[in-house]
């Protein structure tokens, strides 16, 4: 997603009035200053106000004058818990500054003479639940996908290979130098190799863009494609690339023999990732397979791609709510936001018999709890555990 297309879902959100500002900064990993900002140039200028603008100062001023830079020093010493508003308006009105610096300058400065704690930025609103693993038994059991770290070619374009292997008989699928890494491109190679191989039972990712987001669930409009299909989506831990240990082994291996250095262009580089997956599938023995290749152990999986059959996604008697293109459901009166990623999806609402809450899922993918007040909004999964805690103490204390 670019840069444009978050601040452009951040506002969506915002103007929702389904989450807070400091819960989306949170999410979206920005400060709330730089939220504020988004949303102070979308109501003056509309979207135009979100297009980056330059960051370079209009003019350019030296450093800090040293007598000032003293005073700023002096008032966080006299006020530790000071921010840099509360010392730049002191400048002004106790020391008598008629140009006192910028509120930044006094925060530069802060942080210079080791003033300021850095806070550790928290997890997002919402996060990826990950269950255990599935370790691959057969054949299109479990896919490994990802984008390989990109590298730069003759021409001086930049190279995203992405790369699919049955995790089962090591059998690469795919090596495929794509025009970007966006959901449109890549679902349109899943459709190629989803043709070509049939559909798996699961498919494993990281928890990077286009496979997975930051909304509810961790689903991004890819991976909710996957399940509609009726494919599980497994996500690895943050940090953990063991968790698809066999596909980056295979990764180290292609980067070594056919990235290093990258060819001329996109074509000259496809066209030597073709002729390696060929010697990878067909030519190379694996340890693991019995020293046997790849191609002696695949087989295509039986179960084909036809979009048009739907599997069931629930049991009998699950209610069901259709998400519209906003990314809304319409419960009791009250539209409710539960993620762009699932428009045009059916989610299911069940409500808990502990909390009394409303579970939302799509598929077996929880998404996050609802209560039953006027204009309630998505809360993470977690916030059933907090209620039901919530719960007890005022139950212990009648």
């Amino acid at each position: 997603m670019s840069l444009m297309e978050q601040k452009q879902q951040f506002i969506n959100l915002l103007m929702s009035d389904q989450f807070t500002m400091s819960e989306l900064c949170l999410t979206f990993g920005i400060s709330r200053k730089t939220g504020h900002k988004w949303r102070d140039r979308y109501v003056v200028e509309g979207i135009a106000g979100l297009v980056a603008r330059s960051s370079a100062p209009k003019s350019v001023t030296g450093r800090t004058d040293e007598a000032v830079e003293r005073l700023i020093v002096l008032e966080r010493r006299l006020h530790p818990t000071w921010g840099a508003k509360k010392i730049q308006r002191v400048l002004s009105v106790k020391h008598g500054l008629e140009q006192a610096p910028a509120v930044s300058t006094v925060g530069e400065v802060l942080k210079r003479h080791g003033m300021v704690k850095v806070r550790r930025r928290r997890g997002g609103l919402f996060t990826v639940e990950r269950g255990t693993l599935t370790a691959p038994e057969r054949c299109n059991h479990v896919l490994g996908v990802d984008y390989k770290g990109w590298f730069t070619l003759g021409d001086g374009t930049r190279c995203d290979p992405l790369t699919v292997s049955d995790l089962h008989s090591r059998f690469l699928m795919k090596a495929e130098v794509m025009p970007d890494m966006t959901v449109k491109w890549t679902q349109r190679e899943f459709r190629n190799v989803f043709k070509r191989y049939g559909l798996p039972e699961i498919i494993r990712v990281d928890n990077g863009a286009p496979f997975a987001s930051v909304g509810p669930g961790g689903l991004s409009k890819l991976s909710v494609w996957w399940i509609g299909l009726g494919i599980e989506v497994q996500f690895s831990r943050p940090g953990c690339p063991q968790d698809n240990g066999c596909h980056e082994r295979m990764h180290r291996t292609m980067k070594a023999e056919c990235c290093k250095p990258g060819s001329a262009n996109r074509e000259a580089q496809q066209q030597r990732f073709n002729r390696w997956k060929k010697i990878f599938n067909e030519d190379r023995p694996h340890e693991a397979l019995g020293m046997r290749t790849p191609s002696e152990v695949y087989q295509p999986a039986a179960r084909r791609l036809d979009e048009r059959i739907k599997p069931r996604l629930y049991e009998a008697g699950v209610e069901t709510k259709r998400v519209d293109r906003a990314g809304f459901i319409s419960l009791n009166g009250n539209s409710c936001y539960v993620g762009e990623s699932l428009m045009g999806v059916d989610v299911a609402i069940e409500e808990s018999a502990e909390t009394g809450l409303l579970g939302v899922r799509y598929a077996n993918v929880k998404l996050g709890w609802l209560d039953r007040t006027p204009n309630a909004r998505l809360r993470p999964p977690a916030y059933a555990e907090r209620w039901e805690s919530k719960l007890a103490s005022t139950t212990d204390g009648k």
